[in-house]
């Protein structure tokens, strides 16, 4: 009998022993998780409240611990306000520079504005605006930057391969003053909870702590939606040459954003290059190995001006500098719009006008309508019958000197493939070559040459 009891106190004394080690263990690894400061809102009005009846705690420059629902931020000419809950009866002023810490012991986490944050929030009042900062954990941070940079639907390798892209690129950029990244893709998409999926947080906690290094230093993990084909060398669109982003193939060939086409108005030309009066003609200077634009000629109507394909993507807002431009007229549609080859501004001379016919057309009206011969229409379109043209047929009028010189408004039409910058890992062949059966580390170390994969260490920074 005495013996049982000791057996079962041993055993008892073993579990608990094991026990401790476990959690500590556990509180150990969440003490070394790094803490990112995310910026989450530029704003001059700005709403905070809790997300059900568990108060929010707030402490700043006049409050200290206060608990609250929410709060409602004003920065109205060199006055910023604060009130609480619903009370516009009490308002409070606030200095410039000022910081408040919004906390939040509710898992649900904090509203700021339509979008829930977990962690606790800093906010800043600065001479022009209100910084919201969220600062939380690494992993869970990125569990919501998987499920916004990539479909949670996606395979789960491809889901891992991004949570190590991104940790990466996330850990690269600590050390700022106020706050270490962006929330849009101005560095990487980060959309609070409601990003965080079950295959997310996976993807997350199966690669946690894993890093991206080149010579035991992080590397700077850039990553795109669509290359078109083939990546692109870091040195090739900025002036900084890394081995391991260089030019590789990609597999990204069926998707959606592969090709596309953009159109802009005189006005629109205009209102973009205001200096130049708009655009006539664009000459591209030269190109990239992989066929994106480096430097283009701009010629308006008030001068000229030189611009770098990264600089002429930013200002038209272009999917990706992987482009070809041309002006049409306005009574124009495009041939080819799911053709493969991109248009060129240098033929445009040389190119047929499009008409379509309408009801009513023949071939009289159109040959008059652009001052050509109508034999030379039915010699361009090979029409053997002509009094056989069909609604919505697509004839080519030949150019002349009458017809160019219309006063038709032409428009330019940007023909484009792919889509982000280029370097670096692409998430669509990431999602091809997983869906293919290849791991997150075989996906990572195709896009990025030479990396290692390993657990994170402040050395590496």
């Amino acid at each position: 009998m005495i013996y049982k009891i000791i057996k079962n106190s041993y055993k008892f004394y073993l579990i608990g022993i094991i026990t401790f080690c476990v959690f500590q263990n556990q509180s150990v690894s969440a003490a070394r998780e790094p803490l990112i400061r995310v910026l989450i809102s530029k704003n001059r009005n700005l709403r905070i409240r809790s997300d059900r009846s568990i108060p929010l705690i707030i402490k700043g420059q006049k409050f200290s611990n206060k608990k609250i629902k929410g709060l409602t931020l004003k920065k109205e000419s060199n006055r910023t306000t604060i009130f609480f809950d619903k009370n516009k009866q009490k308002i409070y002023d606030l200095k410039n520079k000022a910081k408040i810490v919004v906390k939040s012991s509710d898992g649900r986490g904090i509203w700021v504005g339509q979008k829930r944050y977990s962690g606790k929030l800093n906010l800043y009042i600065l001479d022009s605006e209100i910084l919201v900062i969220n600062i939380l954990g690494i992993e869970k941070y990125l569990s919501s930057v998987v499920g916004s940079e990539m479909p949670a639907k996606w395979p789960l390798e491809a889901l891992k391969a991004q949570a190590i892209a991104s940790r990466t690129y996330a850990l690269k950029q600590k050390g700022n003053s106020l706050y270490d990244i962006d929330s849009t893709n101005m560095n990487q998409v980060y959309s609070g909870l409601e990003a965080r999926t079950y295959k997310t947080t996976r993807a997350v906690k199966s690669t946690r702590s894993l890093v991206l290094t080149y010579k035991n230093k992080l590397i700077n993990a850039l990553f795109h939606s669509s290359s078109a084909g083939m990546t692109e060398n870091s040195q090739d669109v900025w002036k900084n040459e890394y081995p391991y982003l260089s030019s590789v193939k990609d597999f990204d060939k069926n998707n959606p954003k592969l090709r596309w086409q953009k159109k802009f108005s005189n006005e629109e030309l205009k209102s973009l290059f205001p200096k130049i009066g708009g655009i006539k003609k664009i000459e591209i200077l030269n190109i990239t190995n992989t066929g994106r634009v480096k430097n283009v000629k701009l010629l308006g109507y008030y001068g000229s001006d030189q611009m770098s394909g990264v600089d002429i993507r930013k200002r038209m807002n272009l999917k990706s500098n992987f482009v070809r431009f041309k002006f049409i007229e306005d009574n124009e549609i495009e041939s080819n719009n799911n053709n493969s080859k991109l248009l060129k501004t240098n033929k445009f001379e040389d190119e047929p006008l499009y008409h379509i016919v309408k009801a009513g057309d023949s071939l009289n009206n159109i040959a008059h309508k652009y001052k050509v011969n109508v034999y030379e229409i039915i010699d361009l379109n090979s029409i053997k019958d002509s009094s056989l043209i069909n609604i919505n047929q697509k004839l080519l009028i030949p150019r002349n000197s009458s017809n160019t010189s219309s006063t038709a408004e032409k428009i330019l039409v940007v023909s484009g493939q792919g889509s982000g910058h280029g370097v670096g890992m692409s998430q669509w062949g990431a999602r091809y070559m997983a869906s293919k059966g290849q791991k997150a580390e075989r996906i990572l170390k195709h896009f990025y040459k030479g990396v290692r994969i390993k657990p994170f260490s402040k050395n590496y920074l």
